[in-house]
């Protein structure tokens, strides 16, 4: 071997590369044979020796997926008379797979006929793995970009735009080919939501801090269309290993949907739902501003409290569906009766507030005056009937000698009841001396009348069914107190209910509607024949009945005895009695509501929680309470036909109620469309003048 051939080979041996070396017959490469080195056949998996083989057996080492392709590459160099590069792989005698590279020059005898090849050959199977996870790598960027809900956009060093994911395309009108190049606040036009004026773009902002950039929560994007959408996004820049930047990356979503649910939600969390008026809570908020004004500048408001004379007579004849109309009507009728700056709110039921800013006590009394006499002279008709209305208005100045704004709503709170007290349908204004003969009126005035009912036996009892929605012929009540005066006036539980708790005098009224309750069952058995009576029992279950229970009585120790002796004296089963107790009042009284629910529901009495979803921490609770029924807050299903936030609300009220085994229960179902919704959402129960009214409980009716 010459020395040129020597460092041939070295060199070929340093790169590790072998000598390829062919031989063709007639012009066909696969009737040839193949020569290698021994470093060659080591390249097949072969013995490291010298060889010469067939072209055919060679073959045979190809990866059968390559074998057509090393064929054509190589018959093509031949006929072309020139030289040729390909890849394949190579499978080993122990089965694994190679990647070899190969290069060569054909030559020709005399004749000019093709009768060898001659190259190198050399193993790249690292090259060829390091080449693959590359190529997945970015397959699986580009799946995993094009895939993910967020739009995804790149950019170089100077904010040009590099690359949209399918996504961004869609939201921002663009295709990635269109805006190569192109400047990012282009691409991606952003302004603010609330000035409508473009702020430092987040990329362009990343970028210059050579930081992260998190999410903004306030801005809209203007697409090529020229629409908006409300977005959020945020920005990271693009590192090389040696810490240069090499672009940016911009990452945003549609949040349309959530952005409008959120002003939808912070609308209601100052608004009543049903008026569009303002809440209470905000009300306060604004009372508690104009004070704080009255105060340090010395500015005079007014403060006027509403209460309607007759609501309650239009609610309890004509149903909670007429009661709402009528507060609607009214509210938009005074709304107009006011100055732009005065603030009509909603405080609860038939009760408005009115703050007058800027507003002497003497121009305040004068308006007060004229929304007195807009309620006196308004007309509400339903079913053919008409109504006439008076309020009474208690109005209060808000001063820098004002105390505080709790003391101002119970200022004007007093007036009212004195403006009541006084005759209804007047305005009272509010003085010192108001406060102590407001309270010693009130209390001996309701101490008088609640013992008054019991004396005389003024209480009566009411039943408003509550429905299976799924056919169930099950019979099941809830039983309401009223009180029955002298005069013959049907007193509502709103009404007296307030003062019983304010004196005391709950524990007695509970006490009479369970024994009341009991008497009505055992009167109910009494009056059938024995014969009916069995089967009537076989026929259907035994009646159930949902009896109120008060937050004092939760805690009080002895009621759980009263409760089980009034079962044996009547014979009651205690399968046929349900409590329904608030969730306020359950917080209020958690440890004692657990041992009294305990207690009874292993006799065998059920238990409701009645406006559930009203509070907070509802769900968080629930679980620690042995409750068979949840009744759904009527404040989400009044109006569930008109409102997508309220019907998602029961919507998982009802879910999360029945993955606890729980039984659900819609009040103020007072339409077919609300009735046809809950029906829908699969509840399993309504209440409301929808699915029946309201009836005297008596063993004739029952």
């Amino acid at each position: 071997m010459s020395d040129l051939q020597k460092r041939l080979q070295m060199a070929l041996e340093a790169a590790h590369m072998a000598i390829w070396d062919s031989r063709i017959i007639d012009g066909r490469v696969i009737d040839g044979t193949v020569s290698w080195s021994a470093k060659g056949a080591a390249l097949l998996g072969l013995e490291e020796r010298a060889l010469t083989q067939p072209f055919r057996r060679f073959l045979d080492c190809v990866h059968p997926g390559d074998r057509d392709k090393v064929i054509k590459v190589l018959q093509d160099g031949v006929r072309r008379r020139g030289g040729y590069a390909l890849q394949y792989r190579v499978v080993w005698p122990d089965g694994s797979e190679h990647w070899l590279a190969a290069k060569a020059h054909v030559f020709v005898d005399a004749a000019g006929q093709p009768e060898r090849t001659l190259g190198i050959i050399w193993d790249i199977t690292e090259h060829m793995a390091r080449e693959l996870m590359i190529a997945e790598r970015k397959e699986l960027a580009e799946v995993t970009l094009s895939s993910i809900a967020d739009g995804v956009i790149t950019t170089d060093p100077q904010g040009k735009t590099r690359y949209l994911n399918r996504v961004a395309e869609l939201l921002t009108g663009w295709s990635s080919d269109m805006v190569q190049g192109q400047d990012i606040r282009e691409t991606l036009s952003l302004i603010d939501e609330h000035t409508g004026q473009p702020s430092e773009h987040v990329a362009v902002k990343c970028l210059r801090l050579r930081q992260a950039i998190g999410m903004s929560t306030h801005t809209l994007l203007l697409t090529r269309e020229g629409r908006r959408i409300a977005i959020e996004e945020s920005a990271a820049p693009i590192w090389s290993r040696e810490g240069d930047i090499l672009g940016a990356v911009v990452v945003f979503r549609d949040v349309s949907h959530e952005r409008k649910l959120s002003q939808e939600l912070s609308w209601q969390a100052t608004h009543d739902a049903l008026t569009g008026l303002l809440n209470r809570r905000e009300f306060e908020h604004l009372v508690a501003g104009a004070l704080h004004t009255a105060k340090q500048d010395g500015h005079v408001h007014a403060l006027l409290y509403l209460d309607l004379d007759q609501f309650k007579v239009i609610n309890d004849t004509c149903g909670h569906g007429a009661g709402d109309v009528l507060l609607q009507l009214l509210a938009k009728m005074l709304q107009g009766r006011m100055r732009d700056s005065d603030i009509l709110a909603r405080l609860g039921g038939d009760e408005l507030g009115v703050l007058l800013p800027h507003c002497p006590l003497e121009h305040a009394r004068q308006i007060g005056e004229q929304l007195r006499q807009s309620v006196r002279e308004f007309r509400f008709a339903w079913d053919e009937r008409s109504f006439e209305l008076g309020v009474s208005i208690g109005i209060v100045e808000i001063s820098q000698d004002s105390k505080s704004m709790s003391e101002l709503l119970s200022a004007a709170d007093q007036a009212c009841y004195l403006a009541k007290e006084q005759g209804r349908n007047r305005l009272h204004v509010y003085r010192e001396a108001d406060v102590m003969l407001a309270q010693r009126h009130g209390e001996m005035l309701w101490i008088s009348r609640l013992n008054e009912a019991f004396t005389h036996d003024y209480f009566r009892l009411y039943a408003m069914p509550i429905v299976h929605l799924r056919d169930s012929p099950e019979h099941h009540d809830e039983v309401l107190i009223r009180i029955r005066n002298g005069k013959g006036d049907l007193i509502l539980p709103g009404t007296f209910i307030p003062a019983a708790e304010r004196y005391d005098m709950m524990l007695s009224i509970d006490r009479w509607v369970i024994r009341a309750v009991c008497q009505h069952i055992q009167s109910v058995r009494d009056s059938l024949p024995p014969l009916v009576a069995m089967a009537e029992s076989r026929r259907r279950a035994p009646a159930l009945y949902s009896v109120n229970l008060s937050g004092m009585s939760l805690a009080d120790t002895g009621l759980h005895d009263y409760i089980t002796g009034q079962f044996v004296q009547y014979a009651v089963a205690p399968e046929q009695i349900c409590f329904e107790i608030t969730e306020t009042a359950v917080i209020a009284n958690l440890p004692q509501a657990q041992v009294f629910m305990h207690k009874l529901k292993a006799l065998g009495c059920r238990f409701s929680l009645d406006d559930f979803g009203s509070g907070f921490s509802s769900f968080g609770y629930l679980r620690a309470l042995p409750v068979d029924y949840l009744k759904i807050d009527g404040v989400f299903v009044r109006d569930i036909a008109s409102n997508a936030v309220n019907r998602a609300m029961v919507k998982a009220i009802n879910e999360v109620g029945h993955v606890m085994g729980l039984k659900t229960v819609a009040e103020y179902v007072e339409d077919d469309a609300t009735l046809a919704i809950i029906r829908d959402l699969g509840i399993d129960y309504a209440q409301g003048y929808a699915v029946g009214g309201l009836r005297p409980l008596t063993a004739g009716v029952d």
